[in-house]
């Protein structure tokens, strides 16, 4: 997406002008950015986004991260993908565990084989990553007729943001959840859920979510114990949301079948509560 025009004309530009605000933005982003006096694009902390300019055979380009007052930053700021030296880059804006908003320049430089060159740059706010997931707290219960005992089980998840408290908003889905499934019962080892695929979920505007564990299944007449750990979760820009409770928190799950006090019809109950490990 082309933020502004630029006619690319050969001449040098003073990178002190670029601090104070005189700045030819000409950079295509991976998403919309509004240009405007504050900044021209908002990124949470941890994203990966894709920027490219306008291809000229008879130049070079390098791509750097300047701070405020336009001084280069250190390398632990950001991951430069690839290289910094082509007209399209993907860039991850390292998570730093901010405490408040940081502006900074993303800047590429364009030479001239005759020499002279021309900077451009577009100013980004980093926010802070606040966001997190926690387990529903109701306590989630399904009942199976039939031959059902093998249905799955649905495990609620909400996911926030610290700061506001409120659902994460739906321009950060969908989300890619990777969990581990361990058979307490039996004993064996965990397994990576979903085939070791990490599972889409689609933004929901009642921030009511659930997660599918086709894992975790019921034997006739037996009650089995399951372990669920949420590895990771991460969003639409690849920014990681962490549990909400320091410290490695799992789902015991049990699958209970069964047969009724009465009637001719055989049932299969499953539920879930949360622990501490």
């Amino acid at each position: 997406m082309k933020t502004n025009s630029d006619n690319f004309s050969c001449f040098k530009r003073n990178l002190s002008k670029v601090a104070k605000g005189v700045i030819a933005t000409i950079l295509f982003v991976s998403a919309s950015a509004t240009l405007g006096f504050s900044q021209d694009l908002i990124i949470i902390e941890g994203s990966i986004r894709n920027f490219s300019v306008e291809d000229h055979p008879e130049s070079t380009f390098k791509w750097t991260l300047n701070d405020e007052s336009f001084n280069l930053m250190d390398q632990s700021y950001c991951d430069f993908y690839g290289t910094q030296y082509s007209t399209d880059i993907t860039v991850r804006f390292n998570d730093m565990n901010r405490i408040s908003s940081q502006l900074v320049y993303l800047a590429v430089t364009e030479t001239r084989n005759v020499g002279c060159s021309t900077t451009r740059a577009l100013k980004i706010l980093i926010e802070p990553n606040n966001m997190y997931l926690e387990f529903a707290s109701a306590m989630t219960q399904d009942c199976f007729t039939g031959t059902e005992y093998n249905a799955p089980l649905k495990v609620g998840l909400n996911f926030k943001d610290k700061a506001a408290g409120v659902p994460i908003p739906e321009s950060r889905f969908p989300l890619r959840v990777e969990y581990t499934v361990r058979n307490i019962t039996a004993g064996t080892p965990a397994v990576d859920g979903n085939s070791g695929n990490p599972l889409t979920m689609q933004y929901s505007p009642e921030n009511d979510y659930a997660l599918l564990v086709t894992e975790a299944v019921g034997a006739y007449n037996e009650t089995t114990e399951y372990e669920l750990t949420i590895t990771s979760v991460r969003d639409k820009y690849d920014a990681e949301i962490t549990n909400n409770i320091p410290g490695d928190i799992r789902i015991q799950i049990r699958v209970i079948n069964h047969l009724p006090q009465s009637g001719n019809m055989d049932m299969a109950l499953a539920y879930y509560e949360v622990i501490k490990r």
